[in-house]
């Protein structure tokens, strides 16, 4: 019987799971990747993250993250959550490898997933051409044309870090400007090995053995246009990872869960922070917000029955 488990490893779990401990309470954390650290391994560099003025690699905070953990004996079970089912004010969650919890209390940090294109090509190429991830994939382009799909930060940032790999970077943006911060706009339009192409959405992915080009429609005109590439990276938002909440908690219209100012859902002792809560700005600095926040209030309401 724990008092909570946090389910998910990114930012938001890992900061819950270090307030948990200091509060003592009885819990664990689950994640079911094998590297935790949720989104905050994916960038190759995190400039606006609180005293670090210079920057940090995004595998270097993960690393952080987990040394804390592992400093506080806190430990990480590497599984999968496949169900939870409330009963008798209880919460019994079903893990991967036929293993049950019992909790009396739950901290949601699931995070979110890259959103799809769901264009023709793009699940073809998934691997081969197709990637969500320039970190993990940009320096496999060196010296070729890349496509980068999307306008806002995550988009930009990872366009400037694959340029420092690829001949020629195209940003097929959907609306008229960007949405990123001016910053990284800035420095987008600075670059001359960017192209941008506003109103412009991409159609199909296309190729044979290996992706060869990108197909795209521009929004005022209805032309289209063939660009020939060697990969497309697709940064057009993310969905939140809430099916396992199975309609335990209420959500709001795109997935996310509601909570209140304390991280509590609809449902008394369930509670949400990082990504995949509704808000206004996910960020790593947010996201340990809303964990410690959690793990406070999961606190009050194991120990004196309030949040």
């Amino acid at each position: 019987m724990l008092d909570c488990l946090i389910i998910g490893a990114g930012p938001a779990g890992i900061a819950a799971a270090v307030y948990a401990r200091r509060y003592n309470l009885n819990f664990s954390i689950v994640e079911e990747n094998s590297l935790p650290g949720g989104k905050a391994t994916l960038p190759h560099r995190v400039e606006n993250y609180i005293g670090f003025p210079d920057g940090i690699a995004g595998y270097e905070i993960s690393e952080r993250l987990n040394t804390h953990l592992k400093t506080l004996n806190i430990d990480l079970k590497i599984k999968s959550c496949k169900k939870i089912v409330f009963e008798k004010d209880l919460f019994r969650v079903f893990l991967s490898e036929n293993e049950e919890i019992l909790t009396k209390s739950l901290i949601i940090a699931t995070g979110t997933k890259e959103k799809e294109l769901g264009i023709p090509g793009e699940e073809k190429f998934k691997g081969r051409g197709v990637s969500y991830c320039a970190t993990c994939d940009a320096p496999f382009f060196k010296g070729k044309n890349v496509a980068v799909i999307g306008g806002g930060d995550t988009a930009l940032s990872e366009a400037l870090y694959i340029s420092e790999f690829a001949e020629n970077v195209i940003v097929v943006h959907r609306r008229e400007e960007l949405r990123g911060a001016e910053i990284l706009q800035n420095r987008i339009k600075r670059n001359e090995k960017i192209k941008l192409y506003f109103n412009s959405i991409p159609v199909e992915i296309y190729g044979s053995e290996y992706l060869k080009g990108l197909r795209i429609k521009n929004k005022l005109t209805d032309d289209e246009l063939l660009i020939p590439v060697s990969g497309v990276f697709i940064f057009v938002g993310y969905v939140p990872n809430t099916l396992i909440l199975g309609g335990l908690v209420e959500l709001n219209k795109d997935g996310y869960v509601i909570t209140d100012e304390n991280m509590a859902t609809s449902k008394k002792g369930i509670f949400a922070a990082g990504d995949v809560r509704v808000k206004n700005l996910r960020q790593i600095v947010t996201a340990i917000s809303d964990g410690a926040i959690a793990a406070h209030s999961v606190r009050n309401y194991i120990k004196e029955g309030r949040i």
